[in-house]
Formats: C-alpha cells, structure tokens, sequence
C-alpha cells in the first residue's frame, strides 16, 4: 500500500514537471526589422508576449495587426481604424472584442494621457500601441509574471483597474482645493483675482474625465453582457465591478464639475453685493445732501425780496436746519438698516 502511494506520488511530480517545461519563457521585445521568431514562437513584430496557462497577452504596433492572424475583416477594419480613434469603447464581435481606451490626463498629473487598442478573447489580449508614445503605459501596467493572471479577460481588466486606481483619491483633492476656494470667496471675495481661470480649468479637466468615465463604463457593460458566451461568467463579474467603479468615478466628476460652476456663481453674487452695498453707501451719502443742495440753490437766488438774507439770525438759522436734517436723515437710514 505504502509503495502505491509513493509510486502514484513520483508520477504525479513527473506530470507535473512536464507540464511546467511546456510553458515559455516570457519574450522580450523584438527588433521590428529582421523578422526574426521571439521567445513565444510567434514570427516578426510581436514586442512582447507569453503563453501562461491558457492565456496569451502580447504588446504590438498597431501596423503589425495583420499579423494577429485575425480573418474576422470587421474586426481587422475596427482595429485599422483605431488609429483615427480618441474615444473608449469595446465592439463586440463573433469571435472577440476589440476597442480602444482613451484617457485623458487625471488631475495632478498622476498619470499621463493613456491611448491604446485591443484585440481579447477568452486565450489571448493582444494591446495596440496606438501612437507609439504610450507603448509602456500598457505593458507596464501588466505584472513582470504574466502568469498570474488566469486568463486574457482578467489580464485586461487589471490593466484597465491599474490606470484608475488612483483617479478617485485625486478627485478627493480636486475637492479640498475647490472648497478652500469656496471659503477664500466667502472670507474675502475681492482678494480672488485669477480664480475664475483656475476653476474653468477644472471644470473643463472635469469634463474631460466624466465622459472618459462614462465611456469607460460602457466598455465594461459591453464585454460584461457578452451575449455570445465568449468568456467565463467570472471574468464578466469583473467587468460588472469596473463598470460600477467607472460609474462612481463619472458621478464623482459630475459632481465636481457642478461644484465648479456653483463656485463661479457664488464668486459672482458676493462681488455683485459688494457692488450693490457700495452703491447703497453711495446713494445713501447722495440723498443725505439733497435737502442742504436744495437749501442751497434757494438761497443762491439771492431775491431782493428774502427776509432771511437781511435777517441776523439767518445764517445761523440755515446751518441749525441743516443739522437737523441731515440727523433726521440719518436716523431713518439707521432705523431702514441701510447704514
């Protein structure tokens, strides 16, 4: 009993060790030019690649799509076309999904702007350097083991979870600027010059993130519905929570962008009653004169026929009435509330 154990023991290891010897090293970037094979076996132009377990995750230029091996012609003319492409989305084909991400740059310049295509299916993601700028952004988001990731569909979403993982905690900051000048416009309003160009420029970085979110989550919701099956419902629930991340970062973003706007309401309604409390003061200085300009222009007739121009006590008659009104004056503004 003892050596059937042992024995089944041996050739469970030597099943197991040939197993490991069939996997591939992971290959290296290869020359475009010279055609030469590289570590996975695959011919000319793939920049990185690997066979782990049943899955295969490659980098390549977008003109090496050809090479993919891809007959579906709706699909090779939707991946051509992501060279023109500035948007997110995922189509949904008979065989595989192909789409694009497109990122503009998250606040505080944590991540640079982020533009790439793909080509997944349940064994293999194939990423398409667009541009040939953002090349690393792309594989740089994947894991130097490969491996760890049990399927094409997972490898994507980590991708796509790695470039907005920190975006809602620089939205948070996006938050505390704004409210710090909320409270400089409420303490002191005429102190704010130049913060209206400031807030525009949020809104409109604000605007920017919200609809790359909101495309974002409808990427996700496509290869989440798969209507065809081509992928495991676990890699579906993936794609489920990145679209309701994507959903919470998009609400986040409207919402600050809102925010912008009541900023830039707020700022304008303090200044306009700043302008109206001065010109309050300056109609309440205005209407005290009134009555000492009409005295004035009275007396300035000089009419042969004015006792009080003649009279000793005249003088000082007009500036005891002139005291009297202006206190009277005074003491209704104050009783209005307008002083």
């Amino acid at each position: 009993m003892d050596t059937t154990h042992r024995d089944l023991e041996r050739d469970i290891d030597r099943i197991d060790a040939m197993l490991h010897a069939d996997e591939a090293p992971r290959g290296r970037r290869a020359a475009k030019s010279g055609g030469s094979e590289d570590e996975s076996g695959r011919k000319g132009g793939c920049r990185s690649g690997r066979e782990a377990a049943a899955a295969r995750i490659e980098v390549i230029d977008l003109g090496e799509v050809d090479g993919l091996g891809i007959e579906d012609k709706d699909v090779l003319r939707t991946l051509h076309e992501l060279a023109t492409s500035h948007s997110t989305f995922a189509e949904a084909y008979a065989g595989c999904f192909a789409g694009s991400v497109y990122l503009p740059e998250a606040p505080g310049a944590t991540r640079k702007r982020v533009h790439f295509g793909f080509c997944l299916d349940a064994a293999r993601l194939a990423l398409l350097d667009i541009d040939g700028a953002h090349s690393g952004t792309a594989e740089g988001a994947l894991t130097d083991d490969l491996s760890s990731y049990p399927s094409a569909p997972r490898a994507l979403y980590e991708l796509l979870r790695h470039l907005i993982r920190e975006d809602f905690l620089r939205l948070v900051d996006v938050e505390g600027e704004l409210s710090d000048i909320e409270e400089r416009i409420i303490a002191a309003p005429s102190r704010l010059r130049g913060e209206d160009g400031r807030i525009m420029r949020r809104r409109r970085e604000l605007m920017r993130l919200n609809g790359a979110y909101q495309q974002l989550d409808e990427l996700a919701s496509t290869i989440a519905q798969d209507d065809d099956g081509l992928l495991p419902r676990s890699d579906r629930r993936l794609f489920n929570t990145l679209s309701q991340r994507a959903q919470r970062l998009s609400a986040k973003a409207q919402y600050l962008r809102e925010y912008c706007v009541q900023l830039i309401e707020l700022k304008d309604a303090r200044a306009d009653a700043r302008r109206d409390a001065t010109n309050l003061y300056l109609t309440v200085v205005a209407s005290i004169f009134v009555p000492i300009t009409t005295i004035t222009g009275w007396y300035g007739m000089n009419f042969s026929n004015m006792p009080e121009l003649s009279w000793e006590y005249g003088y000082a008659t007009v500036i005891a009435l002139s005291l009297v009104i202006i206190a009277a004056e005074l003491a209704f503004f104050k009783w209005k509330k307008w002083l």
